[in-house]
């Protein structure tokens, strides 16, 4: 066997190992009802590298894409590093004025070897609370007694009503550390009313600069608090 033939030899084992390493990830994004959604952004991203590998300052190894009509997408790992990999996706959605990622949650949350063919699905939409987040990953209601009043306000149900679409999330509060709160309303800007025991409360805007005028509901979107993401309000008989 002369040096010629050792050089071709190599050179097709080379680029059959490289042909080899030719994966996908494929799946569907859904919402809580099963039905499919369009526009998700899908991730798929290294996960091998050593701290002390990491290039560009950093940056993540990674391929994206989004959801078609019917809520699918498949992503080609052909190129990139052999080793494991995750998936994640998010929705980019708008809460006064800012963009908001919402995290859709993975079927199967595991890593998997980029060299294979590989099924992700992923459940989307808001949720309410998740046991890494207790106030899940929407609008947080936040509802408080107005200075110098006592009721009892543990059982009082909000109605949120959608100022555009119109639809009503009707809900009871919990208790939080932030006090008690209806959470995971998607954003927008909604006309708050509250009855406790059946009886409608007044209500008024609660937080720095607003005004102390109560009426029968408040309309606000969810850019409130410290985190941007509550509608407070006051309450009282």
């Amino acid at each position: 066997m002369n040096f010629k033939t050792l050089v071709i030899g190599a050179t097709m084992l080379v680029a059959s190992a490289q042909a080899t390493f030719a994966g996908t990830v494929s799946g569907l994004a859904t919402d809580e009802t099963g039905a499919p959604i369009a526009g998700v952004n899908i991730e798929v991203v290294y996960q091998t590298y050593n701290a002390d590998d990491l290039p560009n300052n950093g940056a993540s190894v990674k391929q994206s894409t989004v959801t078609d009509e019917s809520g699918r997408y498949q992503i080609s790992t052909d190129g990139m590093p052999p080793g494991e990999y995750s998936a994640n996706a998010y929705q980019v959605v708008q809460n006064g004025g800012r963009q908001v990622n919402i995290d859709f949650r993975a079927e199967d949350p595991a890593t998997f070897a980029g060299n294979a063919d590989t099924v992700r699905n992923f459940t989307g939409g808001y949720v309410e609370s998740t046991p890494d987040d207790p106030y899940g990953n929407g609008g947080i209601f936040v509802l408080n007694n107005d200075i110098g009043d006592f009721t009892d306000l543990s059982a009082a149900e909000v109605t949120l009503t959608h100022v555009e679409s119109g639809k009503a999330y009707v809900k009871m509060v919990r208790s939080t550390g932030e006090g008690l709160v209806v959470t995971g309303i998607p954003f927008g800007t909604y006309r708050a009313e509250v009855r406790v025991n059946g009886q409608p409360m007044q209500i008024r805007l609660w937080g720095p600069g607003t005004p102390d005028d109560f009426a029968d509901s408040a309309t606000h979107d969810f850019t409130m608090g410290w985190l941007g993401n509550q509608f407070q309000v006051a309450v009282r008989p």
